[in-house]
């Protein structure tokens, strides 16, 4: 058996995996404030502040991960980039109508 020799990669997905431990941490944070503030004020002001941040990291975290997911598992490229695709249009979908119920309250 010929012993396997590693060519490299041209995208090894270290930068998508840093972003993605990234935005766990920072939405471990913005949830604590969150719930912190409204156990202690009940302030919606503050509550709204805080919601926009953790809906766009949450929107952002999620679509990274499926990204890192497709990566992995979805070896030819052009189904790659269809299901790229379709993660973009439900991501931004998803974040104008969040938006859009938001700025309604």
């Amino acid at each position: 058996m010929k012993p396997y020799k590693f060519m490299g990669s041209s995208d090894s997905g270290v930068f998508e995996w840093l972003l993605q431990r990234i935005s766990g941490v920072i939405m471990i944070v913005v949830i604590f404030i969150h719930f912190f503030s409204m156990l202690s004020t009940g302030a919606w002001g503050l509550q709204k502040i805080v919601l926009g941040p953790l809906f766009i990291f949450g929107v952002f975290h999620t679509m990274n991960g499926f990204k890192m997911i497709t990566d992995d598992y979805v070896s030819n490229s052009t189904w790659r980039a269809i299901l790229l695709g379709i993660y973009w249009i439900v991501g931004l979908t998803v974040g104008f109508l969040a938006l859009s119920v938001a700025s309604m309250m």
